[in-house]
């Protein structure tokens, strides 16, 4: 692998262990320490997904245009300021508009980033190694988010301010690391400048594209309740520690530092990423089942085992089914395009799983009942086109193998 892909996962360690934590206990800061509602909690969560999903298409277009370097160095300088912003909003509980304008700002900035992660991937793997490289990633990031959460549930313990102090040192940290080794993955001047209105009709024409963003807008919705639904649910109505958030946490990045290369050999021997992607749907349908039972900490552990198998088998294949469908110079922008459409399904899945959650409070059985349900059914429509994206792979395949030997 290409030594710039390693440089990469280690910036993603060294980000997800200093912001994984954010993303479990902010619900909470909003609940417990602002007692804002959890529809408000709720909307604010969603339309921050929004927020992310906009700027990530632009940043998307943006990178394919000026190259991937300055936007994963640059990028994240604000993001020091707006953690330690957070830091003082939480330590001193007067200023939530603050908080929240602060906390958006970090989604800005990490959206902007985002896509040009994601292409850098793409531009230094082949097709046939791709989902390798995501899958590298994505263990160095779990790696990170195994320990981020039990170091921020331990420091919750002192104050939930702390975490976002360690946010704010653990950026410097990814910045440095990227300024001084990172060199560029992508010059637009030796491809084919995107001209306006190429992108639209690119992706509006390729149908498999529009069927694979509708059915991710449905799995967006329900994948959504493993994390903040999840929060709420342990800790504001079932009232468990937050210890056991990061102890939950903690296993899913552990086990996919345990099981993401098994399960990539797996997938890269039989079968194609799309119908992995199915199973690993059901698998999340089982997870939420196993929450019908009343949440002892071994049900919640139980739950993120099976559930973490699922996400091991959807995430690393999402980027590399993308970047297989996507022209060359639009890896970025197709990456932008698919999480813009999706975010809908996010932003429902905040708002309305949590205003369902709490009409179903008390009968959480039948809230995670109807979220497995709904898995199941998303689950079968990605087993129902995986012949056709076989085709697509076989054929970049080729592509990639002609490519390389002219």
């Amino acid at each position: 692998m290409d030594r710039r892909l390693w440089i990469l996962s280690i910036t993603r360690f060294i980000r997800s262990f200093g912001r994984g934590s954010t993303f479990v206990f902010l619900p909470l800061i909003f609940i417990i320490t602002y007692h804002i509602s959890f529809i408000d909690t709720g909307l604010l969560l969603g339309s921050a997904t929004v927020i992310m999903a906009v700027v990530q298409y632009y940043a998307g277009i943006f990178t394919d245009k000026i190259g991937r370097r300055s936007i994963l160095v640059y990028s994240q300088i604000p993001a020091v300021v707006f953690y330690i912003l957070i830091y003082y909003t939480v330590a001193f509980p007067f200023y939530f508009v603050l908080l929240v304008l602060s906390w958006y700002g970090t989604i800005v900035i990490n959206s902007i980033q985002y896509p040009a992660v994601q292409a850098s991937v793409a531009d230094i793997t082949s097709v046939s190694d791709r989902l390798s490289g995501y899958t590298i990633m994505r263990i160095m990031a779990n790696l990170g988010i195994a320990i981020g959460p039990l170091l921020g549930a331990y420091l919750a313990g002192y104050g939930l301010q702390y975490i976002f102090l360690i946010s704010a040192f653990a950026t410097v940290a990814e910045i440095v690391m990227l300024y001084l080794l990172m060199r560029e993955t992508y010059f637009p001047q030796k491809s084919s400048i995107m001209k306006k209105g190429e992108l639209r009709k690119s992706y509006s024409g390729d149908r498999f594209f529009v069927v694979f963003i509708i059915i991710g807008i449905i799995l967006g919705f329900f994948t959504r309740q493993r994390g903040s639904s999840l929060t709420v649910y342990s800790v504001a109505i079932e009232n468990l520690p937050f210890m056991y958030l990061g102890y939950v946490w903690a296993l899913n990045g552990f086990l996919v530092v345990l099981l993401q290369f098994p399960i990539l050999r797996m997938m890269t021997r039989y079968g194609n990423p799309m119908l992995w992607r199915g199973i690993g749907t059901l698998f999340y349908a089982a997870g939420f089942l196993i929450l019908i039972n009343y949440p002892t900490l071994m049900i919640l552990l139980v739950f993120m085992t099976i559930s973490t198998v699922g996400e091991d088998m959807l995430s690393p294949t999402t980027q590399s089914i993308i970047t297989v469908i996507a022209p060359g110079n639009m890896r970025g922008s197709y990456i932008g395009v698919y999480n813009l459409f999706t975010s809908i399904g996010s932003f429902s899945g905040a708002v309305l799983g949590l205003w369902l959650l709490y009409v179903l409070r008390n009968l959480t059985a039948t809230y995670w009942i109807v979220i497995a349900g709904g898995s199941v059914a998303v689950s079968f429509m990605y087993i129902s086109i995986s012949g056709i994206f076989r085709k697509r792979f076989s054929e970049a395949t080729v592509e990639s193998v002609k490519a390389l030997d002219s």
